[in-house]
């Protein structure tokens, strides 16, 4: 995986959900690949870092999922 990712509030902001989707769990992948070659006192933030970004993506899948179905699109 690039090693170039970056995160701008307001660019994340005005993407589509799918694609915010899909930049969360990029961050969590890395964040995840930064744990792995962490010293083991930073381990589990890097750890948590990744639970968190997934956490996010999941939730808005979810609210996406909702919001079709409630417009029945």
């Amino acid at each position: 995986m690039a090693h170039q990712l970056s995160f701008d509030a307001e660019q994340f902001l005005a993407m589509p959900v799918k694609d915010r989707v899909h930049l969360c769990r990029q961050m969590a992948e890395r964040a995840q690949e930064l744990a792995d070659a962490a010293r083991p006192n930073y381990r589990d933030s890097y750890l948590e870092i990744a639970k968190q970004w997934l956490m996010l993506a999941d939730e808005m899948e979810r609210a996406e999922s909702g919001a079709k179905i409630k417009t029945g699109h």
